[in-house]
């Protein structure tokens, strides 16, 4: 048996969301070692121990690697753990790496898919009979929802590229543009920015159990939120927007130049053109400051 075919094969065993037996023949590992039964493939590759026998040896690494990957977890959503409990959110983790098990070759990747994993089991998830002291069911799970989408894209941004070493734009180089030309300027934005629609201020409990970990924070209000996640100097930045703010920069990350974002928030969302008017240079300001943009052009 070759090194490679033994790398499959441990592998195969070891990562199996059934276990050691299942693993073992599991299709990678009869592929890797042939069509040998459980007992055959363990006993041949793996010596027992004085207290332990070959499947049992061979488990321990099994055992260690959902442990390491659900020490990884706790580590990225630490919120999420302290609102669910540790019991609840390995519970779900558990379900979660069976349903969807790790394919990336980095542990950044780990957590990538358990917001949409959530979302897909929101129904059933409503049913256990789960509410938080001061809010309904339902807002409970937005809870669960919105911490497990905002610690995510902490994570992304965190590790993401941002704009430490680059230039942004500037609110003087937009002041450069003709008045006539405003309208058709369409931004770039930086790559290390998010927006978030959240149902609660889940981020505000986010960010106190970073801060204090062994706190157990009040639950934030249940309202509609809206955020710009970002990056400034390696460290992330939680803005908090206007819910006008927001929807204009959710047309402008969508490639939509200023006159047509506009005319898009006007018609949809019942905005007041003229307020717009009046707080797009204010925001303009803010958003250069906060190194939100690249870089711009004017479309033709």
């Amino acid at each position: 048996m070759s090194l490679r075919n033994l790398q499959q094969w441990m592998q195969a065993v070891i990562t199996h969301p059934d276990g050691v037996d299942a693993g073992a023949i599991s299709p990678a590992a009869c592929e890797a070692f042939g069509t040998m039964s459980l007992k055959t493939q363990v006993d041949e590759l793996i010596l027992p121990s004085k207290n332990l026998t070959s499947e049992q040896r061979i488990g321990v690494y099994a055992h260690a690697y959902y442990a390491r990957l659900l020490e990884c977890l706790h580590c990225e959503f630490p919120a999420l753990v302290s609102l669910l409990g540790e019991e609840i959110f390995n519970g779900l983790c558990v379900e979660y790496l069976q349903s969807c098990p790790p394919k990336s070759y980095t542990l950044g990747d780990l957590g990538g898919r358990f917001h949409q994993f959530l979302l897909d089991n929101r129904q059933r998830a409503s049913g256990d009979g789960a509410s938080a002291s001061n809010g309904s069911q339902v807002d409970w799970i937005d809870m669960m929802l919105d911490l497990a989408i905002t610690e995510r894209t902490y994570s992304e941004v965190f590790s993401g590229p941002g704009v430490e070493n680059s230039d942004t734009l500037s609110a003087d180089a937009l002041s450069l543009v003709e008045p006539e030309l405003m309208g058709a300027i369409c931004l770039t934005f930086a790559p290390c920015v998010r927006l978030l629609r959240l149902a609660t201020r889940a981020h505000e409990y986010a960010i106190a159990v970073r801060k204090t970990p062994d706190a157990t924070p009040e639950l934030p209000a249940f309202t509609e939120t809206f955020l710009v996640i970002t990056r400034r100097s390696y460290v992330v930045k939680t803005l908090v927007a206007e819910r006008t703010e927001y929807l204009l920069l959710e047309q402008l990350v969508e490639g939509l130049c200023l006159e047509q974002a506009i005319a898009s928030i006007c018609e949809t969302d019942g905005v007041d053109e003229e307020y717009l008017e009046q707080q797009i240079g204010v925001w303009f300001q803010k958003w250069a400051i906060d190194r939100l943009f690249t870089t711009f052009r004017i479309e033709s």
